[in-house]
C-alpha cells in the first residue's frame, strides 16, 4: 500500500519482475531511464490500479497491456495538474497524451474509471463505447483542454458520473448521449457537473427515454448554463453558483424530495414555480442568496417538508406566514440572516418541529409567542443574536424539550420562569450572556437535567440552593466565570457542597480542572 507519499517520483524498476504481484493500488511513472509503464506488462493485477504522473511517460505503451488484465475492476489515470493553469499547452504534447490514453484501454470487465489532469483535447474512442459494457462509475477531473464530453449514454450499467473543472466545454451536445435512440443513461443514478465556467447549453431530446433512473443531479459553478433537461424520476437537486435562469428549466421537475439552492445573486423569482410543482419535497436548503428579500408563499404548500435550512441570506426580511402550514417540518435552521427582524407567529403551526436553531441573526429581538405551541420541540439553539432581549414566557407547553443552548446573546437578561416546568430538559448551556446576573432558584426543579454548562457569564456570582438535589446531573462545566469558579473550588468553595455529588465537574478558564465530584479524587 502506497499512501501519503506525494513526493515519491517513481517505483523501483524491479516491480516489473514481481510476476506474482496481484495488488498494486498505485503505480507512479518515473522520469529519466526508468522503465515506466512497461513494468506493468507481466503483472497479473487484481482489483484497483491508479497510474500517476502519466506526463512522464515517454514510451509507446502496448495497447494490449491493460486490456488483458481481466481482473482489474477500478482504474485511475492521472497527469500532474496544478488546478490553476492549463498544462501541456503545446499541441504536440496534447496529441501525445491523446495517443497514450488511447492505448490505455482497459479490459471490458472494468467497473470504475477515473481520469484526472488529462491534457488532451479529445477523449479516446473506447470511453463510452461497447468496449466497456460493465462500467458503473466514471470520474473526469480537470481535463481542462477537452471541448467535448465523451459519449456515455449507451453504457447499460453506468450509475455515477462525476465531472469537475472543464473550462473549455461550452455545450453538452448530442455527442454526450452517443447513438440517439433507445433508453439513454438507462441506469444512471447520480450526475455531477462542477466548475464548468463556460458551459452555456445542455441539449436534450425532451423524451422520457433519457435519464429514466436519475435520482441526484448536482450543478455547481456553471454560471452561464441556463437550461437543463427534464428528468422523469429525479429526487435530489443541488444548484450552486448558477445562473438564475436555470430555475426556469428546473420548474418542470415534479418529483423532488430534496432541493439545495446555493450562491445565487438574483432575487429568485423563478423559485416560486419550482416550489409549487414539488409538493412532496422533504428537504429544502436556501443559502448564500445575497439578494433574496422574501420567500414565496408557495413554501406553505410543502406539506411533506421535514427539514428547512435558510442561511447566509443577508437581505431576507421575513418568512411567509404560510410557514404555519408545514405540519410535517421537524428541523428549522435560520443562520446569518441579518435583515430578519422577527419570525412569523405562524411558527406555532409547526406541530412536528423537533429542532429549532437561530444563529447569527443580528436584528431578531424576540421570538414569537407561537413558540408555546411547538409541543414536539426537543432542541432549541439560540446563538449570536445580539439584539435578542427576551424569550417568550410561556415555555411550560414545551413538554418535550431536552436541550436548550444559548450562546452570545448579550441582551438576554434572564431565563423564562416557566422553563422550570419543563421536566424533560436534560441539557442546559449558557455561554457569553453577560446580562444574566443569577441562575434562578427554580433550576433545582429540573429533575431530568444531566448536563449544565455555564461559560463567560461574568455576572453570575453563585449557584442556587437546591442544586444538590439534582441527582441525575452528571456533568457541570464552569468556565470564564471568575466569581463562580472561586465559589466552586473543591472543598473550599462556598458552593462546593451544592455540586460535590456531580460525577464530572470542569472548572476553570484556562487549563480547566476536572474534578470527580462524587469521590475524593481529582484528575
Amino acid at each position: 500500500m502506497i499512501n501519503g507519499c506525494d513526493k515519491l517520483s517513481h517505483l523501483p524498476d524491479c516491480i516489473g519482475n514481481l510476476i506474482q504481484l496481484q495488488t498494486l493500488p498505485t503505480f507512479i511513472v518515473g522520469t529519466g531511464n526508468h522503465q515506466g509503464l512497461r513494468q506493468l506488462h507481466r503483472l497479473p493485477l487484481v482489483g484497483e490500479l491508479n497510474i500517476r504522473q502519466l506526463e512522464n511517460s515517454n514510451t509507446i505503451f502496448d495497447p494490449d497491456n491493460l486490456r488483458k488484465k481481466q481482473k482489474l475492476h477500478s482504474l485511475g489515470l492521472s497527469w500532474r495538474n496544478d488546478h490553476d493553469d492549463l498544462i501541456m499547452t503545446n499541441n504536440n504534447d496534447s496529441r501525445l497524451a491523446e495517443e497514450l490514453l488511447e492505448n490505455l484501454q482497459p479490459h471490458q470487465n472494468l467497473k470504475k474509471l477515473s481520469i484526472e489532469g488529462y491534457p488532451g483535447k479529445y477523449f479516446p474512442r473506447w470511453i463510452g463505447t461497447p468496449e466497456l459494457p460493465n462500467l458503473t462509475n466514471i470520474v473526469l477531473i480537470y481535463c481542462k483542454r477537452c471541448e467535448h464530453l465523451p459519449a456515455l449514454g449507451q453504457l447499460p450499467f453506468l450509475k455515477t458520473i462525476y465531472m469537475l473543472g472543464m473550462p473549455n466545454v461550452k455545450n453538452i451536445g448530442s455527442g454526450f448521449y452517443g447513438r440517439v435512440s433507445g433508453r439513454l443513461f438507462r441506469s444512471l443514478q447520480e450526475l455531477s457537473f462542477i466548475d464548468f465556467p463556460n458551459l452555456e447549453f445542455w441539449w436534450s431530446m425532451n423524451m422520457k427515454e433519457e435519464f429514466p433512473s436519475l435520482e441526484k443531479l448536482t450543478i455547481n459553478k456553471c454560471p452561464k448554463l441556463k437550461n437543463m433537461p427534464c428528468f422523469p424520476s429525479i429526487k435530489h437537486l443541488e444548484l450552486r453558483n448558477c445562473n438564475e435562469m436555470i430555475l426556469r428549466s428546473a420548474a418542470n421537475l415534479s418529483t423532488l424530495s430534496s432541493l439545495v439552492i446555493d450562491v445565487f445573486t438574483g432575487r429568485l423569482v423563478l423559485l416560486e414555480s419550482l416550489l409549487g410543482n414539488n409538493p412532496h419535497l422533504m428537504s429544502l436548503t436556501i443559502s448564500s442568496c445575497t439578494n433574496l428579500c422574501s420567500i414565496s408563499s408557495k413554501l406553505g404548500g410543502l406539506i411533506a417538508l421535514k427539514s428547512l435550512t435558510i442561511r447566509w441570506c443577508e437581505k431576507l426580511i421575513s418568512l411567509p406566514q404560510e410557514i404555519q402550514n408545514l405540519s410535517s417540518l421537524e428541523s428549522l435552521e435560520i443562520i446569518e440572516c441579518h435583515s430578519l427582524i422577527n419570525l412569523p407567529e405562524g411558527l406555532g403551526g409547526l406541530t412536528s418541529l423537533r429542532s429549532l436553531s437561530i444563529e447569527n441573526c443580528n436584528n431578531i429581538t424576540s421570538l414569537p409567542m407561537g413558540l408555546q405551541h411547538l409541543t414536539a420541540l426537543e432542541h432549541l439553539t439560540l446563538m449570536y443574536c445580539p439584539s435578542l432581549a427576551s424569550l417568550p414566557a410561556n415555555f411550560r407547553n414545551l413538554s418535550m424539550l431536552k436541550s436548550l443552548y444559548i450562546l452570545n446573546c448579550p441582551e438576554l437578561a434572564c431565563l423564562p420562569e416557566e422553563l422550570q416546568y419543563v421536566m424533560t430538559l436534560q441539557n442546559l448551556e449558557i455561554h457569553s450572556c453577560p446580562t444574566i446576573r443569577d441562575l434562578p432558584a427554580w433550576i433545582a426543579n429540573l429533575t431530568s437535567l444531566t448536563s449544565l454548562v455555564i461559560s463567560d457569564c461574568c455576572n453570575i456570582n453563585s449557584l442556587p440552593e437546591g442544586l444538590q438535589h439534582l441527582i441525575n446531573l452528571q456533568h457541570l462545566s464552569i468556565r470564564e466565570c471568575p466569581r463562580l469558579e472561586n465559589r466552586c473550588k473543591k472543598y473550599t468553595g462556598e458552593d462546593w457542597p451544592k455540586v460535590a455529588h456531580i460525577p464530572h465537574i470542569y472548572i476553570g478558564s484556562t487549563g480547566p480542572r476536572q474534578y470527580d465530584g462524587a469521590s475524593s479524587s481529582s484528575h
